[in-house]
């Protein structure tokens, strides 16, 4: 049952026919006003876990692109030239001393 509830690839008026159905739960009217609140707040939780896991991508990447551009000898300021941030971005990286050693 907690299957169909939590389901995204059902739409809420599939779900309350099929616990009517499958295990003989009657569905009041108010009832569907809450599937729909219920569905659209496990789509809201969803983006907002992509939206998170998108950020955190573009962290590591821009951290990725800094530390390369260190190990290749480059100061903070042309490190933080070529990829478009401010010089305190690149210098609070996790490895922040590597970078501000030059």
């Amino acid at each position: 049952m907690l299957g169909v509830l939590l389901s995204p690839d059902m739409a809420a008026e599939l779900k309350i026919r099929y616990l009517e159905r499958e295990f003989d739960i009657p569905m009041e009217s108010n009832m569907g006003e809450e599937m729909n609140l219920m569905c659209n707040l496990s789509d809201y939780v969803e983006e907002l876990g992509i939206k998170k896991g998108i950020e955190q991508g573009k962290e590591q990447l821009l951290t990725q692109q800094i530390m390369k551009k260190c190990a290749k000898g480059k100061s903070t300021a042309e490190i933080a030239d070529d990829l478009e941030v401010d010089e305190a971005t690149v210098r609070n990286i996790p490895e922040k001393n590597l970078v501000s050693n030059h």
